[in-house]
């Protein structure tokens, strides 16, 4: 049976639009649909979905934030085929899958695909299934939920926008393999996804299969530097700046003398240690 866990509040009323599309096209499918009713909702429910004894199928209908919530209940990501109706204001970890935005056409990569071997992280027990990061982008997010005016991608530029004439950078250590690296960084992101805030190619290159993180800290950068950088940022030219430390590796561990809040899959975690590490071949996803 396919469980559908739905944010009636993503994407300003997709989510609905998109029942309304597919239901039609499961009457010869077991389904059932469930719709949250608020934030941790959705976590809940696969929680209890995924208790009991042999595989499910759970598919999540939203943005980041419900296919984040629905990751972080399942009991054992290992007894889980996960699917993902994208129909929310971000829709990153869906693009880097190759997931249409089309409902009926996302449906049928359920329907008539396969669950794929598919990685994601664990950041002090919390998963995370697109990126998780801590600097200048938390500060983004933070403003972003204040926006009134603007949604979406559009908001979230704007957000950037009035963030980097504020921002300071944060000084940390990265103590992955033992002996502390200083930074004095803008961000230090590490990816499984590709993008950020609808769209923005932070870890342009990365592959959600390979077993590695894509590890990008912008370090020692100057202020009047950092427009530059996020022009450079936009038109995915991050190896062409050379504050930008770009990797590839399985796990990434920051220090920091001061709490630096954390972002995982653009939900915020304030009191979270920095400490991610790449599950590999253990979550199966319904993707192209």
């Amino acid at each position: 049976m396919l469980h559908f866990i739905l944010n009636p509040s993503a994407g300003g009323g997709r989510s609905a639009r998109a029942r309304a599309a597919i239901e039609p096209l499961l009457s010869d499918t077991p389904h059932e649909f469930h719709e949250t009713a608020g934030n941790g909702h959705a976590k809940a429910i696969a929680r209890a979905l995924t208790e009991g004894a042999g595989d499910a199928d759970v598919v999540a209908m939203g943005g980041d934030g419900t296919l984040h919530e629905v990751l972080n209940g399942l009991s054992d990501p290992a007894r889980v085929r996960l699917g993902l109706i994208p129909c929310g204001s971000g829709n990153d970890f869906a693009a880097a899958v190759g997931l249409p935005m089309d409902p009926v056409k996302a449906l049928n990569v359920i329907l008539r695909g396969e669950a794929r071997y598919t990685d994601y992280m664990e950041c002090s027990g919390v998963r995370g299934i697109n990126a998780i990061g801590t600097g200048i982008d938390v500060d983004i997010l933070r403003r972003y939920a204040r926006m009134k005016l603007l949604k979406g991608s559009a908001a979230y530029l704007a957000s950037l926008i009035l963030t980097v004439a504020t921002y300071k950078a944060r000084r940390f250590d990265d103590v992955t393999d033992g002996d502390p690296v200083p930074h004095d960084a803008l961000i230090a992101c590490a990816g499984n996804g590709r993008s950020i805030g609808g769209g923005i190619p932070i870890c342009p290159d990365a592959a959600v299969d390979d077993g590695l993180l894509d590890v990008v800290i912008i370090d020692g950068i100057k202020k009047p530097a950092i427009p530059g950088a996020f022009m450079k940022l936009m038109g995915r030219r991050l190896d062409r700046l050379k504050s930008a430390q770009m990797s590839r590796r399985p796990a990434l561990r920051i220090a920091s003398p001061a709490p630096m809040p954390v972002q995982v899959d653009g939900e915020i975690y304030e009191d979270l240690p920095f400490d991610v590490r790449l599950v590999h071949d253990v979550l199966r996803f319904y993707r192209p």
